[in-house]
């Protein structure tokens, strides 16, 4: 009887304590057993209680390796080059696995040889456990397209399991990208690979406050940075360039404008405007937020002023207010 391929399980952390005990737990209790579980420290600050926690582990599945700080692409990086299955897979630190999601990922590669690798559904949930969201990016086959107008395959590198012949040749992670790393590879894979989807959900993404989904200025920056490169990188056609932009400008504007700078969200927002429109929701909610970027706070609040009786009624009940206090 053939024995199972081997995954190579690739954990980046940083200071990840208490979230990397889950997580891990998550890993060790897949119903998939042939996997080798690599964790690597990205130069933890924490007294080396992350060493400590890992080399405590009896399975003889873990290993611990240690590295100078360098951000979470460099760490799956530095995984990747001491792995050697035939199967890699990439779980972030306070990231979750359903206990059958390796069985079903290596059932589909091999089954599916042209495939070069395979993501599926999953769920967002917060600081107290309790869901927040679904995801579920269901499309499968040629996605080079369909990827040029956002990452719209995985959302996150924990939900995809990957050839490792596939990264040898598509080469690693950018290591300079702030945001998009992984956009931006399984791009790459896509020229040139089918991607599969298992259409189930197999994995809970944690969204944390402190996380990286908060630093709205870093990300747009990070936004911003890579749209250049990868618009010389792949060389898309007319059609291709407007959904890359479209992409990468839209999600800037909003995370400028969440960040505080106007003048950068309002910049952005045109050139979306005028590369690619269509990336511009048909949202009620956000029509407000769309004239707050263009057009500043003080533009809103005079529509709303003058179209809601409401409106003017509580914001002459909160002037009142105000000058009894002596605010004003």
């Amino acid at each position: 009887m053939k024995k199972p391929a081997c995954v190579d399980v690739i954990i980046p952390t940083y200071n990840g304590l208490p979230y990397l005990k889950e997580t891990v737990d998550s890993v060790l209790l897949q119903t998939y057993k042939n996997f080798r579980l690599l964790i690597i420290d990205d130069g933890s600050t924490d007294g080396g209680a992350t060493e400590k926690y890992v080399k405590n582990l009896t399975d003889p599945r873990v290993s611990y390796y240690h590295k100078k700080n360098g951000g979470q692409a460099t760490a799956r990086n530095y995984g990747f080059k001491i792995s050697s299955s035939p199967y890699v897979c990439f779980l972030d630190s306070d990231d979750l696995w359903s206990s059958d999601k390796l069985a079903r990922q290596v059932e589909f590669l091999e089954k599916n040889r042209d495939f070069g690798m395979v993501y599926g559904y999953h769920t967002l949930f917060n600081e107290k456990g309790e869901e927040i969201g679904r995801i579920h990016h269901n499309l499968e086959g040629h996605l080079y397209e369909h990827l040029l107008d956002g990452n719209k395959v995985s959302g996150s590198a924990s939900m995809v399991m990957i050839r490792r012949s596939v990264v040898d040749e598509v080469g690693l992670f950018r290591e300079d990208f702030l945001i998009g790393e992984d956009w931006e590879m399984w791009l790459r894979v896509a020229r040139k690979y089918q991607i599969g989807c298992i259409h189930d959900y197999i994995a809970r993404l944690r969204a944390l406050p402190e996380g990286m989904q908060k630093n709205y200025l870093k990300m747009a920056r990070g936004l911003d940075y890579m749209l250049p490169i990868m618009l010389k990188e792949f060389k898309p056609n007319f059609i291709g360039r407007a959904r890359l932009r479209g992409a990468c400008l839209y999600d800037a504007s909003i995370y400028h404008f969440l960040g505080g700078n106007q003048k950068m969200a309002r910049r952005d927002f045109i050139k979306v405007l005028f590369y690619n429109p269509s990336k511009i929701k048909r949202r009620r909610d956000l029509v407000f937020v769309y004239i707050r970027i263009l057009f500043g706070n003080n533009i809103l609040r005079f529509l709303r002023r003058y179209a809601s009786p409401g409106y003017r009624k509580r914001e002459r009940e909160y002037f009142l207010a105000q000058q009894k206090k002596g605010g004003f």
